[in-house]
């Protein structure tokens, strides 16, 4: 059996800090997932909701994304070579409030993933933009967007326990 390595909060937050910091100081341009999605569906959709100049002229976003997705499949083939497996389970927290239904479970997560999507593009970015992105840059806006996405979870989580427990 493989031992997981989890790294402290403190290290890795400074580890993305620093790769914040230095992305942009190399290319001027800020690091972030979800306008990378937008040039994904700018390519694939003509709805004029993605055809802005913003979303297809970034093909480097696109590639990023590939290579979040390739670069955690490759970290998992070498660290449990020929033991990984494709698997929806999250956990005991999640197991008592999602459907037992495969397909009911995939698409409870779809259609929150979709959710998240369209608050991220009306956001004006997701929360890891804002936050990690938006806030060293001091823009205030990303500041309080933080602080709002945060009480919201906070309040989401809750809600659904709750309701859960009923």
């Amino acid at each position: 059996m493989y031992d997981i390595i989890i790294w402290p909060g403190w290290l890795a937050g400074a580890g993305i800090g620093l790769l914040m910091v230095a992305f942009y100081w190399i290319t001027g341009k800020q690091l972030g997932v979800s306008r990378g999605y937008c040039n994904i569906w700018s390519y694939l959709s003509r709805l004029p909701f993605f055809q802005q100049k913003e979303y297809t002229g970034n093909v480097w976003r696109v590639w990023f994304i590939i290579g979040i997705v390739l670069g955690g499949f490759i970290a998992t083939v070498v660290a449990h070579p020929g033991q990984w497996n494709i698997s929806l389970d999250m956990g005991q927290a999640y197991d008592a409030i999602l459907p037992s239904n495969l397909w009911l479970k995939m698409l409870v997560l779809f259609s929150g993933g979709v959710v998240m999507g369209l608050g991220s593009r009306f956001a004006g970015g997701c929360t890891s933009g804002h936050v990690i992105a938006g806030v060293p840059m001091l823009n205030l806006s990303s500041l309080l967007a933080g602080i709002l996405f945060f009480i919201g979870g906070l309040v989401t989580v809750q809600l659904a326990v709750r309701l859960v427990a009923l």
